[in-house]
């Protein structure tokens, strides 16, 4: 049997999309014909809940894939669950906390084959990214065998606006993280985006995030 592929999808700052686009990300492979499980590692638990609306929402709705709620307090419980998501055939998505003193999220990293790190092109948000990489750097010099790739994600992009100073700080911003991880195709500010389900992509939705989920898609897959 396969081994699974484990993605998570992390920064340090809370509010960046994480938790968006890692249920975009699940109706996007499932649509791809990718069995996929979503593992809400957040302690609001939002992907777990949304999902419990939808079926009340969708009387007739038949799972596209399951998602599954898990409390990461205890580091040996998420080595263990790690360890038997890797057993699994098909691609798990994790969506995890925002809070790096979390000691759970060393073996959830460690074990992770991907980390999606999105984040925002303002001061707070980049200062995070800088330090939730500077965690994963550390973390991999501590854990040798830690093979786990970075995709840095601009999300909630609104291309209307920055200066040119700004955008030049931008595209220096992009071209820092690429010497750690491939940088994706922008996501742009949509409203749609914030009307997702955990059901399938809206066509407007896909269209805004098929670019960077194409990338990660065959970064990954190679197809």
């Amino acid at each position: 049997m396969n081994e699974a592929t484990i993605i998570t999808f992390a920064n340090q700052k809370g509010g960046v999309g994480k938790t968006t686009l890692c249920t975009l990300f699940a109706n996007y492979l499932v649509a791809r014909g990718k069995r996929t499980i979503v593992i809400d590692c957040d302690g609001q638990q939002t992907i777990f809940e949304k999902r419990k609306a939808d079926h009340k929402k969708y009387s007739d709705l038949k799972e596209p894939y399951k998602v599954q709620a898990f409390n990461i307090a205890d580091p040996e419980n998420v080595k263990n669950l790690m360890q038997n998501l890797r057993q699994l055939n098909g691609t798990v998505l994790i969506d995890a906390p925002g809070n790096l003193a979390q000691q759970g999220l060393i073996p959830l990293f460690v074990h992770s084959d991907y980390i999606v790190c999105p984040y925002q092109y303002e001061t707070t948000s980049i200062n995070s990214t800088v330090t939730f990489l500077g965690f994963i750097l550390q973390l991999k010099k501590r854990v040798q065998s830690m093979a786990t790739k970075i995709f840095f994600v601009v999300n909630r992009h609104d291309k209307r606006y920055g200066t040119e100073r700004e955008k030049k700080l931008w595209a220096e911003t992009d071209e820092g993280w690429s010497k750690f991880g491939i940088v994706t195709p922008k996501i742009e500010q949509r409203v749609e985006m914030q009307r997702y389900n955990t059901v399938s992509l809206m066509n407007t939705q896909e269209s805004i995030v098929k670019p960077a989920f194409d990338c990660i898609y065959n970064e990954i897959y190679g197809e």
